[in-house]
């Protein structure tokens, strides 16, 4: 099982035994390689932790311990958890601050405990048979264990078709489930299983009770926060790099790095060859700023040749393969001698970042009576000044033809922020997924377990609030940090992201909608936090989504010859996912379909998703075996067409 995952940590694999409990780990070196060594024990000899992550205030901590009397070695933050545990039991999970998956095994009491941090950077999934719980950072690693079979969950296929991603806690794989952020999950020896434990929530505010901050205070305690946070990031005995698109966010860390230790960071940066995906020009700007070396890690459609690779390491199809190039840029920071790289991941989903944010609250706007008469040319205007895809706004006024209230009493409360998105996909959704007899859940209807994802007080929250506390618990774990977590392991890098620290976040949820989201300027609070750090060319640049080409890649004549051979009938009919005529009548149709129109991007992504559904069935329930042997290669990931 270890084996399986051992990318994971290339520099030191251990175990322990007993008689009813086995733990095994593979270790990334960061801080103190020699005390850092897992399995480790606490005082007493029967408890024993192992883990992956990292524990930012491990120093205030240890000191705690040492003066209680705790024997702890070295500056490590791996000894400091079973020692907590014997203080605090269960409960010491509140005292954390990082990013972690966890076991402590109390082998007084005959009992695991499973923890993982209160965000979800950290996987951690788990698994049930007659005889064992299993558990792993990535499922391959429980699926090695040959305890259960490999099968698709065609409930899961349903929803990846529809939110991008297993609705929580379900994975792609039937019997294998997450264990939710900020959740904890015991185990007793000879007991059923019980239910996972939450121990933290992002706390939104009702309407009303946010804190009354003025626009200058909040952006200069912002500001105070991301360096404190940033500093604490930045801690460790391996060199660290910063992540750059010349974006916003992650400008804003790699300038916060420089304030904060006094030395401009080595960045890496991603360039496409197609202009229209390519932002070279803005991460070069930023760097030049900062006084930053670069490295560029170009992708031309050649990138298309790692991508089973890639579906390997996420266990997920990928409607935006963005992971790919976040690989390539991870290898690249490896290579250069960087384990440790920080990132911007969270802005978005903490300050309304997301085009969808504004046009959540144009649609709010506009449902006003008296004011539902203008929506349609009132979109048509506005969505020609953003420049989207032709039929975008046809699409979206389709949508909304059913009632907020409706869709948001299905949903948990909450109109989802990605709502008419989800809808894009249509009717060739369900001619896709309708085999052998079989029919979809329609892709207006939420998931099963959907509404337990909305916070208890969701009906007292202002409308933004509501939409960011159901990203903070979907959307950013089971897939933004998913993809960020499996590029940067697989090449043995760890992807710390200041942005996303609980009491950031905190502070973050506390504070009042119209200071992330003021008007239809996104992330507002930061924008203001940031100025007189970065070039105000970039400080004030509207968020652009990042985005890899699809049908150059991935369906034009360059495309890898593994391609037709997955999307094959005989392939579709060995797999039973798909209906393989409606496959063959996309691929067609894609071929004709107009630049610059939702069309294509629509048959983009229903095909990307086909494509990566039958690498997954193909790599984990065919060859298993093959893919666990060495990274995956297909025939025709050696050359394109």
């Amino acid at each position: 099982m270890v084996a399986a995952i051992g990318y994971r940590g290339p520099d030191e694999t251990t175990e322990f035994l007993s008689a009813d409990v086995q733990l095994a780990v593979a270790r990334l070196a960061i801080v103190d390689r020699e005390y850092g060594r897992q399995p480790v024990h606490g005082c007493h000899p029967s408890i024993v932790s192992v883990f992956n992550g990292e524990i930012y205030n491990h120093d205030e901590l240890r000191i705690g311990l040492l003066a209680r009397g705790h024997a702890i070695a070295g500056e490590c933050d791996t000894p400091t958890l079973p020692h907590l545990y014997e203080e605090h039991g269960e409960e010491f999970v509140r005292r954390l601050t990082g990013m972690f998956a966890l076991a402590v095994w109390d082998g007084r009491r005959r009992s695991l405990l499973l923890a993982r941090d209160r965000l979800g950077i950290k996987p951690l999934f788990v698994a049930e048979t007659r005889d064992y719980v299993l558990f792993a950072s990535e499922i391959k690693g429980i699926l090695a264990s040959r305890l259960l079979p490999i099968e698709i969950d065609r409930e899961s296929l349903d929803d990846v078709f529809s939110l991008s991603y297993p609705c929580p806690p379900r994975t792609m794989f039937r019997g294998v489930v997450e264990l939710r952020p900020a959740h904890t999950l015991r185990i007793d020896v000879g007991r059923p299983l019980g239910p996972p434990r939450r121990y933290w929530s992002a706390p939104f505010l009702p309407v009303g009770e946010h804190r009354v901050v003025k626009r200058a205070d909040a952006e200069a305690e912002l500001r105070d926060l991301l360096l404190q946070r940033v500093e604490m990031h930045a801690r460790s005995d391996s060199p660290v790099a910063t992540f750059l698109s010349g974006g916003l966010d992650s400008s804003a860390i790699a300038a916060l790095y420089r304030e904060v230790t006094g030395e401009a960071p080595q960045t890496f940066s991603i360039g496409f060859t197609s202009p229209e995906h390519d932002e070279r020009e803005y991460a070069a700007r930023v760097a030049a700023a900062l006084g930053s070396p670069s490295h560029i890690v170009t992708c031309d459609p050649s990138a298309a040749l790692h991508y089973p690779e890639v579906v390997w390491h996420c266990e997920l199809p990928l409607q935006y393969p963005l992971a790919l190039p976040l690989s390539l840029l991870s290898a690249a920071a490896r290579k250069e001698g960087f384990k440790v790289v920080l990132t911007g991941e969270g802005a978005d989903e903490l300050m309304g970042g997301y085009d969808c944010f504004r046009a959540d609250k144009m649609r709010r706007l506009l449902d006003r009576p008296g004011l539902r008469a203008l929506r349609a040319p009132f979109y048509r205007q506005l969505y020609r000044w953003l420049g989207t895809p032709d039929g975008l706004v046809d699409h979206f006024l389709r949508t909304q033809q059913r009632p907020a209230g409706e869709i948001a009493a299905a949903f948990g409360g909450i109109y989802p922020p990605w709502y008419d998105v989800w809808m894009a996909l249509g009717p060739e959704r369900d001619q896709l997924l309708s085999v052998a007899g079989r029919r979809p859940r329609p892709i207006s209807d939420p998931p099963s377990g959907f509404a337990a994802l909305s916070p208890a007080n969701v009906r007292a929250l202002h409308p933004l609030d509501a939409g960011l506390a159901l990203e903070v618990e979907s959307r950013l774990p089971s897939w933004i940090l998913l993809m960020g977590d499996r590029a940067s392991m697989a090449n043995g890098v760890e992807a710390r992201v200041p942005l996303l620290d609980h009491e950031l976040v905190e502070w973050l949820a506390r504070l009042h909608p119209s200071h992330k989201l003021a008007g239809f300027t996104e992330k507002s609070v930061l924008r203001g936090a940031m100025r007189g750090l970065l070039p105000e060319s970039i400080r004030t640049r509207r968020k652009r989504p990042f985005y890899t080409p699809i049908k150059s890649w991935f369906f034009g004549r360059r495309r890898p010859e593994y391609v037709d051979e997955l999307l094959s009938e005989r392939s579709l009919r060995d797999a039973g996912l798909f209906d393989p005529a409606t496959v063959t009548s996309l691929r067609a149709a894609l071929e004709h379909a107009p630049d610059g129109h939702l069309v294509r991007l629509q048959l983009e992504w229903l095909l990307i998703l086909v494509l990566g559904s039958q690498l997954l069935h193909r790599l984990f329930v065919v060859d298993f075996d093959a893919s666990l042997a060495g990274p995956p290669r297909l025939r025709g990931t050696e050359g394109g067409r």
